[in-house]
């Protein structure tokens, strides 16, 4: 179930780093999550339901970029990515909804992604087609990467879509051990 935490509509304090965002908002999303789940929905007895919160940002010289606000703040941060490396960090919170506060994995991914030579009229092509909307960084990985846009990733790409798959098993496994605590 989608989360009600609109992530698009809030700010990283300044000084805040990608990864603290990031854990800090996979978290909030995971318990509005439980705290909206109609009532009689969970036993609060057991301790094997888990729920799981994630987000993603960018971070290029230092500053997390989320979701654009625009088509123009999307074409202009796709310009400054060209050419350059940036951090993708996915952060993933596990929770038990019957033990939120003392039950809770807060874990995080980082992969590299790097832009080619971009062309202008391709970004703005791209802008102008709205897919920028609700995507960190203003692009989704595999579209790029399908419409053949210069695009090297370090790392898992599942990060940069946003749940980071080849950790994802442990971190479960992780999880599913309070069950049997």
């Amino acid at each position: 179930m989608p989360s009600p935490v609109d992530d698009g509509e809030l700010t990283p304090p300044p000084g805040t780093s990608a990864v603290a965002w990031t854990i800090a908002m996979a978290y909030l999303k995971a318990r509005a999550a439980i705290d909206d789940l109609p009532p009689g929905t969970l036993d609060a007895r057991k301790t094997t339901d888990l729920v799981l919160g994630a987000d993603t940002a960018c971070e290029l010289d230092g500053r997390i970029i989320g979701k654009p606000a625009s088509a123009a703040d999307a074409a202009n941060t796709l310009r400054a990515m060209r050419g350059r490396t940036q951090r993708v960090v996915t952060g993933v919170a596990l929770v038990c909804p019957a033990h939120p506060r003392t039950r809770r994995l807060l874990v995080v991914d980082v992969a590299q992604v790097t832009f080619g030579a971009l062309d202008g009229q391709a970004v703005d092509a791209y802008t102008a087609t709205g897919q920028w909307q609700g995507k960190a960084g203003g692009y989704n990985l595999s579209e790029r990467l399908a419409d053949g846009w210069p695009i090297v990733v370090s790392g898992d790409p599942s990060t940069v879509v946003g749940l980071p798959a080849q950790r994802l098993g442990d971190w479960l496994s992780q999880a599913m051990a309070w069950g049997a605590a």
